[in-house]
């Protein structure tokens, strides 16, 4: 018997959708990737099926709740949309192995639906606020400089008394961000063309 085969057979089939979707075509396939005996592949048998999707799905839901505590602006101007697309992105991703697994799964969510077909309305330019601020606080703070869409600032403030994001007007700005310390320069529209030459777009 190998217990550590056995946990990590379990691991994989609580982490990856495409992991469950082989044990749910051929347990006995999915198993022979493992040095199992016969009493550990009735083990997992047993635990597998229903009560290991659910395990999965509440795994993911508990990768959603700390993404939304880490960008909460992004959960507040997305509502139940946010939850919907962090689930999508969680059932394709696997929750990073380090101390800040939490904090880098959040990023990576960010910079998906950063490139996704939403990445020009303002909550996604929030979200990507959110995102860039969480990256320069992690682990050794350094600058960073990004130049979005819209004023963060702005959409902030129009959270606050409960308007519409979407009614934001675009307003490119430069964010210079150092830990937890940051300045936000609005742009000029005279200047708007030359400074997506040097500041990365954080959209």
């Amino acid at each position: 018997m190998s217990l550590a085969q056995l946990q990590f057979a379990l691991a994989r089939l609580a982490t990856s959708d495409a992991a469950r979707a082989a044990f749910d075509r051929d347990p006995n396939l999915f198993m022979r990737e493992f040095e199992l005996g016969a009493a550990d592949r009735a083990r997992l048998a047993r635990v597998a099926g229903a009560r290991l999707h659910a395990y999965a799905d509440s795994l993911d839901r508990k990768r959603a709740n700390e993404a939304a505590r880490l960008l909460p602006l992004a959960a507040a101007a997305l509502g139940p949309a946010f939850r919907a697309a962090f689930m999508r992105h969680a059932r394709r991703t696997v929750l990073p192995q380090t101390a800040d697994r939490y904090r880098a799964d959040a990023i990576a969510f960010a910079r998906t639906v950063s490139r996704g077909p939403d990445a020009a309305r303002p909550t996604v330019a929030l979200l990507a606020f959110e995102a860039g601020a969480l990256a320069a606080a992690s682990g050794v703070p350094r600058p960073r400089l990004a130049r979005y869409r819209y004023d963060p600032a702005d959409l902030a403030r129009r959270l606050a008394v409960a308007e519409h994001l979407d009614g934001a007007e675009p307003r490119p700005t430069i964010v210079a961000t150092w830990g937890e310390w940051s300045v936000r320069v609005r742009l000029p529209r005279a200047t708007q063309s030359a400074a997506t030459r040097f500041a990365p777009d954080a959209r």
